[in-house]
């Protein structure tokens, strides 16, 4: 019975580290099927942000993002697809997304190695010798040799030009962005061959059937499965081709919107990978060390107040001292009523898109004094006009007259349960000092501090 379980327990062992083995070997293969086509790729973005000058919540803003490759990297696989690829990181998941047709140009060399050829050739080469054995016989053969000639030389010429592509941005996960180059080239390369071998096609049908028939009747079918095969391009002939393309300096041009990611904390610096590559896998996301990097910069927001908008100094005149009446003192520009009042602004501009809770308060911070001497029951009211805001959810005292009590805190607004980011404007129409007919007075200079305060609430 032991000796049974010890042979189930190494059967079982040796089960799972053989799986293991498998699933590392798949890794291995995985990798191998991916290629960076250039050795010095440069990637850049337009949005012309920087970390002194960042996006702030931004959305649909339209950024051109370039890919630029100009020396061939080194080991060409001659398999799968090339692609111009964008990887956003994880905070920009779905906010990177395609602007209309991206624009690649490049140029293209096939290696006469890697051209669906060698039969063709093959039997071209046999033609061009018959022929050449006739040339005694038959000087007339001479023109059409030639011209024979010089259509296999087309036919083997590597250089298949420069372009310029129109061609559409996919979007292939919410951090991948990708530009089939090889859907592009596809139709160009395969017309380009098709072209040349229609002209050698051309040139054959000229020469004399009757003198070279079996040869010349083998090479023109070898010729025509080629352009059908060609004419198709889902054929094994057509992919392989443009597989075996070999792209010299190439410049990739993909139009994006750009949307701020949400709920930022702090400022952030947005590394952007972007190369050239041929691959089997798509899904296989860009390496750290894949291609270039650009920078976007986002910043957090703020939550601020525009302290400017608020009066530093009041002034409420010199008046004669009397107990006899009550007195209400107006705040002039310079003390003086014939200039107008002395107005200010409450401006409060949260930019942030996290979630937020706030308070606005103000207070007194203590009674009005002249050095020892104190004011005694002198009252300062504010005259709120009406709030203007983009938020939802908030509460205010606005169009009202508040009257201000030494170290009480009085809440003008309160702010909660939003993340949107926006605004709060509310106009200090008018200053008033109210002084009880029967308040102790001495001759001063009064003064007291108002004190505006933004506090986060639970």
């Amino acid at each position: 019975m032991k000796k049974t379980r010890s042979r189930l327990l190494q059967k079982i062992w040796i089960t799972v580290f053989a799986f293991f083995l498998f699933l590392t070997s798949s890794n291995i293969i995985v990798s191998a099927v991916s290629i960076d086509l250039f050795a010095n790729t440069q990637v850049n973005n337009n949005s012309g942000t920087t970390a002194a000058a960042p996006y702030l919540n931004v959305s649909q803003k339209p950024v051109t993002f370039t890919v630029n490759g100009t020396t061939t990297g080194v080991g060409l696989i001659k398999t799968g697809k090339k692609y111009a690829l964008i990887s956003v990181p994880s905070l920009l998941s779905g906010k990177v997304t395609p602007n209309g047709t991206a624009t690649v140009t490049t140029t293209v060399t096939i290696p006469l190695a890697d051209l669906p050829l060698s039969g063709v050739l093959g039997l071209l080469s046999t033609l061009v010798t018959t022929i050449t054995t006739l040339l005694p016989l038959n000087p007339s053969l001479q023109a059409p040799l030639n011209s024979l000639n010089q259509a296999i030389n087309n036919l083997k010429n590597e250089n298949y030009g420069n372009h310029n592509l129109p061609i559409a941005t996919e979007q292939l996960s919410a951090t991948l962005l990708g530009v089939n180059i090889s859907q592009g080239l596809l139709p160009i390369l395969t017309s380009t061959l098709s072209n040349r071998l229609t002209d050698l096609k051309n040139v054959l049908n000229t020469l004399p059937l009757g003198l070279i028939g079996a040869i010349l009747t083998s090479v023109l079918s070898s010729v025509d499965g080629l352009i059908t095969s060609l004419g198709n391009p889902n054929s094994a002939i057509s992919t392989n081709l443009v597989s075996a393309s070999i792209l010299g300096s190439t410049n990739v041009s993909i139009p994006t919107f750009v949307t701020s990611p949400a709920g930022l904390t702090q400022d952030y610096t947005a590394a952007i990978c972007g190369g050239i590559v041929q691959t089997d896998d798509l899904t296989i996301q860009l390496l750290s060390n894949f291609g270039g990097n650009t920078n976007i910069y986002f910043s957090a927001g703020s939550l601020a107040m525009k302290s400017e908008l608020l009066l530093g100094n009041l002034n409420f005149g010199t008046h004669p001292i009397q107990t006899k009446a009550d007195e209400t003192w107006n705040a002039y520009v310079g003390g003086n009523s014939a200039n107008p009042l002395q107005t200010g602004t409450i401006r409060i501009d949260d930019t942030r898109t996290t979630a937020k809770a706030w308070q606005l308060k103000v207070a007194q911070s203590n009674n009005w004094t002249s050095g020892q001497k104190n004011l005694s029951n002198a009252r300062l009211d504010i005259a709120l006009g009406a709030l203007s805001t983009n938020f939802q959810n908030y509460s205010s005292i606005a169009n009202q007259m508040i009257h201000m009590i030494p170290n009480e805190q009085l809440v003008l607004v309160n702010l909660s349960n939003t993340t949107a980011p926006g605004y709060v404007e509310m106009p200090l129409n008018q200053f008033q000092l109210f002084v009880p007919k029967n308040t102790p007075k001495q001759i001063g200079n009064y003064k007291t501090t108002l004190q505006w305060t933004i506090s986060n609430t639970p």
